[in-house]
């Protein structure tokens, strides 16, 4: 979606009919197929599939039918072809560190065919013909120029790197679809994060004052989607697209009184070993989880956790949240008294905050 009082790009064009921009997709398909190798490993083919299959689902046009490949490029990158074809790079693919974030970026090329950007890029480069249009993704696949004359190798980067408006209508619209699914609509924020955090570490120029000058640079779409998420009163929690302080249980579907271990980020912090007080492991183990999750969007740092003894009753505190209450029969397992198993359970998650990125200064 567009921000208030901006004009709809493209409005007042005439677009091909879907039969005509399928077809055209296809040629399109086939000439970025037979110059670049596609990924046919089955793992991440299902993965981009099933996140694609999710996306396509929740965008405007449900006319088309939509494909996702992956192009065998270490090159960070990912783009739209008109028709319904989604291409994502393996750099790409091992870059994003969640399914979230992998939403993020299929939602974003979606929206460009959705919303005919190449039609309207087209529009405004009306000296480009398509052929060069497509022949400058491939170019900008390959970080380096097309085998073209200089006035067409001078936009190099059009097709992929689209202008202000266009990339900031994919942006947007990608948090309003995300919106719709079971992802994290701020994976469109850490994407973008992430993105500026890698051009700044590997010390390539901005856009600024190049031929991508009307490009946005990625901190300002930092700024512009941070925006929009606070304008639609979205807690902007990081840790589930940027996948860190992943809270799980072994076994994930536990039965009777089988103890459960809660693991954070693959490592167990604390095994619940019996019923107390009527209540299984299991239910247990879920009242846990309910008061990490909450206590770890909030960012904690290592020392926000402790351990109070009060009145007899031994707990492991996360600020203002009660996180565990230890019970005997839980440090009878482990082989502690109460007060050193308490210290063991703050003792893993303190751990397990520190490696946290936030607070490894990443």
């Amino acid at each position: 979606m567009m921000l208030a009082g901006v004009p709809t790009p493209g409005e007042g064009l005439t677009f091909p009919s879907t039969a005509d921009e399928v077809k055209q997709g296809a040629e399109f398909a086939k000439q970025i197929e037979s110059q670049y190798r596609l990924v046919t490993d089955p793992a991440q083919v299902a993965r981009l599939n099933r996140i694609g299959g999710v996306m396509d689902k929740v965008v405007e046009r449900q006319d088309l039918p939509y494909h996702f490949q992956i192009v065998a490029s270490p090159v960070v990158n990912s783009f739209a072809v008109p028709g319904g074809w989604v291409y994502v790079t393996e750099g790409m693919m091992r870059f994003v560190r969640t399914d979230d974030e992998l939403a993020a970026v299929l939602g974003h090329e979606l929206t460009h065919i959705n919303h005919r950007h190449y039609y309207i890029q087209q529009d405004r480069l009306r000296h480009m013909t398509p052929a060069m249009l497509i022949g400058l993704a491939l170019s900008v696949l390959a970080q380096s120029p097309a085998p073209m004359i200089a006035e067409q190798a001078v936009v190099t980067g059009t097709m992929s790197s689209y202008q202000r408006d266009l990339e900031q209508d994919a942006d947007l619209t990608s948090v309003a679809d995300l919106m719709k699914t079971p992802y994290s609509p701020v994976a469109m924020l850490t994407v973008m994060e992430h993105l500026a955090q890698a051009e700044r570490l590997s010390g390539m120029p901005s856009a600024a004052g190049t031929i991508n000058a009307d490009h946005p640079e990625f901190d300002e779409r930092v700024a512009y989607i941070k925006a929009d998420l606070e304008r639609r009163h979205l807690p902007i929690v990081r840790r589930i697209p940027e996948g860190y302080l992943r809270i799980a249980t072994d076994p994930p579907t536990p039965s009777g009184d089988q103890p459960v271990t809660i693991r954070v980020d693959g490592r167990p912090v604390v095994t619940l070993a019996a019923s107390v007080g009527g209540q299984t492991p299991a239910q247990r183990a879920q009242a846990v989880v309910a008061q990490l999750n909450q206590f770890f969007n909030e960012d904690p740092a290592p020392y926000d956790v402790h351990v109070s003894t009060l009145a007899g009753r031994t707990s492991v505190l996360g600020r203002e949240f009660d996180l565990y209450d230890v019970a005997p029969e839980d440090a009878a397992n482990a082989h502690l008294d109460p007060g050193a198993f308490a210290q063991s359970v703050r003792a893993g998650l303190a751990q397990a905050i520190d490696r946290a990125p936030y607070n490894r200064g990443f």
